[in-house]
């Protein structure tokens, strides 16, 4: 019996640190250091909206579990739409342009610079992204990393030949003097776009998203945000009507949480230009 107990014990121990662990991993990024486009916007949304935003590290596979269980009100931060998604969340509207790109060293520019040349390459591409739905739909063989910059850190070390990711992230860290200016990319393997995610049948807080992004539209605020990262020439302007009117009070109730509590929670990791640190 006291066997039983002691294995008990230990068993609810386990379970309880995991479950801390877990949420020790979940912290806040400082709202002071972090910017990017991304960032930039839900501060200014958060601002038209007269309340406050956070914005939490998150495993980026794990975005869908985070919504649901309410760990994030929204997923903000460069995500690709896919019909998948779709099923899983509410989903704005395109907002911005994008593509997949091979990255690889400069030295490699030559060797992999069609689709008949990489077929047989080894790629790395971040956990859950648009990245890895590629290599799994055309049949690459690569293995997965947390982060879109750890998948160009293993190119770097010379781990995998080629890294799968967002082109606004391969342009930025190839055009500028960093760690990864010694990548490049080549080929692009598709276009897309990016949108807003927050949880499934959560309508009311998406309204009030899309009716702040229309404002920040219309007085200039979203251009000038764009022209900061040279990103002008990908954003896509919304065109949306507020339907909160019409709302029911069971879809109105997901804003009317983030109201009451005084912010929102962006679920977001870090890759530029869309989020990242001050250095």
């Amino acid at each position: 019996m006291k066997k039983k107990v002691i294995v008990a014990v230990l068993l609810c121990s386990i379970v309880l640190t995991s479950v801390f662990a877990f949420a020790g991993c979940q912290k806040y990024f400082d709202y002071e250091s972090i910017q990017g486009y991304d960032i930039d916007l839900a501060k200014a949304v958060a601002e038209e909206l007269g309340v406050e935003v956070k914005f939490m590290r998150i495993d980026w596979d794990n975005k869908v579990i985070e919504l649901k269980s309410g760990g994030i009100d929204f997923a903000w931060n460069g995500m690709t739409i896919l019909e998948e998604l779709k099923k899983e969340m509410e989903i704005t509207d395109p907002y911005m342009n994008n593509a997949q790109v091979c990255v690889v060293k400069k030295e490699n520019a030559e060797k992999y610079n069609s689709l008949d040349a990489i077929k047989d390459a080894k790629f790395v591409y971040e956990s859950g992204s648009a990245g890895q739905e590629i290599a799994k739909e055309k049949g690459y063989n690569g293995t997965t990393a947390k982060t879109q910059m750890m998948a160009m850190t293993e190119v770097l070390s010379g781990t995998s030949d080629i890294a799968i990711v967002d082109w606004l992230l391969a342009d930025f860290y190839s055009t500028s003097d960093s760690s990864f200016s010694n990548l490049t990319y080549t080929v692009t393997l598709t276009e897309e776009f990016y949108g807003i995610g927050a949880k499934k049948g959560n309508v009311g807080a998406m309204d009030k998203l899309c009716t702040a992004i229309m404002k920040l539209q219309e007085d200039g605020t979203l251009d000038k945000i764009a022209e900061k990262y040279g990103l002008e020439d990908r954003i896509i302007k919304l065109d949306y009507v507020s339907k909160w009117d019409s709302l029911s009070e069971e879809e109105k109730a997901g804003w009317n949480k983030i109201e009451e509590r005084g912010y929102f929670v962006v679920g977001c990791t870090l890759f530029a230009p869309m989020a990242f640190m001050e250095e």
